[in-house]
């Protein structure tokens, strides 16, 4: 196979011109045939170069338009990929070598033309501007930004990672001094900030090199932004659960020591109200009263700090049966009755004549129950209503609804979070719980596979309901058969 060699001769000395010419044609043969154009100008050979495709350029830095290793450097911008081989004079060999640090390939002394020496060094140059080349494409596709800096701080050559990571050209930052400072084989922090005034995070990492015969160090810079974010998110979620269980033990152990000295507290109260210790005066029975309901609200957040934390630890059992809604439900209001004789709220039950069975822990879905109705009264203005239905697909829904002064909008998200209470009245003697109560349901259905959701506005009823699954193990005695749907008010409430 004829494997064609191009070469581009800029040369204005045409005896030159002629003598490399016969030695290219000596060395040409079947396999190798080399093919000379030659310019006697720089311009005129920077117009062939856009013109024509070539494999090689033997230059002569002394041109009538140019001179020097300025020739070098106006040529290698319109020949990248092309290997240059500079033409130097009897006692250019220093020059020779300065070029080959600037970036030419190879030199051939004038005075010593040879026809094998110069198609070797032609064929050197080209194998030899072939690998570098394909170097250069690794170095300047690789993502990570690399970075020449020479011995005074200043940037000899940066890759295009580099030019994206710094949000810079090269030609803003070739020749002009790096800016930070650089250590070989220390790893370093960069901040820098964009034209857009984005802040960047870069792990620098330095170790020394050669380029273009001298020392010099290369910066690998990596963008660490986003795992820098990943990092502080992923510290701020430890210190999170750090403090959350710090806090779930406090209070479970506070919630604990407060319930044996509570306990006999409301044991001695309970003595003064049933006239164990004598007779009290009507003062006296009043104050036993407010102590009773205030003992009776502790009592209620003692229990509600223990819940919540019990659940969320995972040290709460589920004992799930099927559950008979319907009986659950009246016999939970007819105790919330019996209890709060003094509300003047009505509650009235809507419930259907039959409804499947749920599968869940009955204790649990007594206290969301109770949760929920305790809410609902406390809001109400005048009736509450508690329904129960069978929905698709296999699940039981109960709803618990007030006409209350409803939730605003952008306080419904929040409303299932722990310690948050929404529209509690103003001022002591407004009522004062934890704000667990919604949790506490919404983890309890977590746990028995149901779920809890809100509908409500601002001026309008405020209507809770939450799903169970349904007992689909079909047992005959588990439907409840009534004569007819309940529709039950209370009068006195």
């Amino acid at each position: 196979m004829n494997q064609r060699i191009q070469v581009l001769m800029i040369e204005d000395d045409p005896d030159y011109v002629l003598l490399m010419t016969t030695h290219l044609a000596e060395v040409s043969g079947a396999s190798l045939n080399f093919v000379l154009e030659s310019a006697d100008k720089l311009k005129s050979g920077l117009d062939l170069l856009a013109q024509k495709d070539f494999d090689v350029v033997l230059l002569d830095l002394m041109l009538p338009d140019s001179q020097g290793l300025e020739t070098l450097a106006k040529v290698r911008p319109h020949a990248r990929g092309i290997p240059i081989v500079v033409m130097t004079n009897l006692d250019g060999e220093e020059t020779g070598f300065d070029a080959v640090a600037n970036g030419a390939q190879d030199f051939l002394n004038k005075g010593k033309l040879d026809p094998r020496l110069i198609k070797r060094t032609i064929g050197y140059a080209v194998e030899r501007s072939y690998w570098i080349s394909q170097l250069e494409n690794i170095i300047g596709n690789c993502p990570d930004g690399m970075v020449i800096i020479d011995t005074a701080g200043i940037v000899r050559y940066i890759n295009s990672a580099g030019e994206d990571i710094f949000g810079k050209k090269a030609g803003e930052m070739l020749g002009q001094p790096f800016g930070f400072p650089v250590q070989h084989k220390k790893t370093s922090e960069l901040h820098v900030t964009d034209a857009d005034g984005t802040e960047k995070v870069l792990d620098m990492r330095v170790t020394e090199v050669e380029w273009r015969r001298y020392k010099a160090l290369l910066a690998s810079v990596r963008d660490i932004t986003e795992l820098k974010k990943i990092e502080q998110m992923r510290a701020a979620i430890k210190e999170q659960r750090r403090l959350d269980e710090l806090k779930e033990k406090f209070l479970n152990t506070v919630s604990h020591e407060l319930r044996t000295p509570l306990t006999i507290v409301k044991a001695a109260v309970a003595n003064l109200r049933d006239g164990l210790a004598g007779t009290m005066s009507e003062a006296q029975e009043q104050m036993v009263a407010l102590t009773t309901r205030n003992v009776d609200r502790l009592t209620r957040i003692i229990n509600n700090l223990l819940d919540i934390s019990r659940l969320e630890s995972g040290q709460a059992q589920v004992n799930s049966l099927p559950v008979d809604i319907l009986k659950l439900v009246t016999e939970t209001v007819q105790g919330v009755r019996i209890t709060d004789r003094e509300q003047k709220v009505t509650l009235e039950l809507d419930l259907p004549a039959e409804l499947p069975f749920a599968l869940a822990d009955p204790d649990m879905v007594t206290q969301v129950l109770l949760n929920l109705l305790d809410n609902a009264m406390r809001f109400a203005k005048s009736h509450v209503i508690l329904r129960a239905q069978a929905v698709e697909p296999g699940e039981v829904q109960v709803s618990v609804i007030d006409d209350g002064p409803g939730i605003p909008a952008d306080k419904v998200g929040d409303l299932f979070n722990k310690f948050v209470q929404v529209n509690r009245p103003a001022g002591g003697s407004g009522y004062k719980g934890t704000g667990l109560g919604l949790a506490i349901c919404q983890e309890s259905l977590k746990m028995n596979k149901g779920r809890i959701w809100v509908e409500s506005a601002l001026d309008q009823q405020t209507q809770f309901h939450f799903v169970l699954p349904q007992d689909l193990s079909g047992a005959p005695d588990r439907e409840v058969q009534h004569a007819g749907s309940v529709k039950e008010k209370n009068p006195g409430r």
